[in-house]
């Protein structure tokens, strides 16, 4: 990262990936961070992510290690986070309750999952750091692309 130089990513030059549990715009990804913008419907939900050193194959995605914000910019969302996946898929774990402006950081060692509780499409911007090299991501299928 040394020679690298300070660039710009121009919205007209992102392309939006569809999952099923909403669309993600990347606008950065690096070796330090990937950054974007998530689009959620009303009652959609994220699958279960994990930031835990170690992948129990519990969760639906795991990053490894890795330390994640949101910064709503529209809507209602519920974060669930524990350490077991199925009190999450469940509702049955600890949840805060995030509204436009908040600003939310996830740190490793937990799982966690999103709703869109609010009544609008919401939306958030999001960072996550980079896992350390060693790890192998896990992550869900994307099902289309548009650019």
């Amino acid at each position: 990262m040394e020679d690298s130089e300070p660039s710009v990513t121009r919205v007209e030059n992102v392309k939006t990936e569809v999952y099923r549990d909403g669309m993600l715009t990347k606008y950065v990804s690096n070796e330090a961070w990937d950054l974007g913008l998530y689009f959620m419907e009303p009652g959609l939900t994220t699958i279960v992510f994990s930031t835990e050193s170690e992948d129990d194959g519990t969760a639906d995605e795991w990053y490894g290690r890795a330390f994640e914000f949101y910064h709503i910019v529209q809507g209602e969302f519920t974060v669930w986070y524990g350490k077991d996946a199925e009190s999450l898929r469940k509702r049955e774990a600890k949840k805060i309750v995030l509204h436009e402006g908040d600003v939310v950081s996830y740190l490793p060692e937990w799982k966690y999952m999103v709703q869109n509780t609010g009544k609008i499409p919401g939306s958030f911007f999001w960072g996550k750091t980079q896992p350390p090299k060693d790890a192998k991501m896990r992550e869900i299928e994307m099902l289309s692309l548009i650019e």
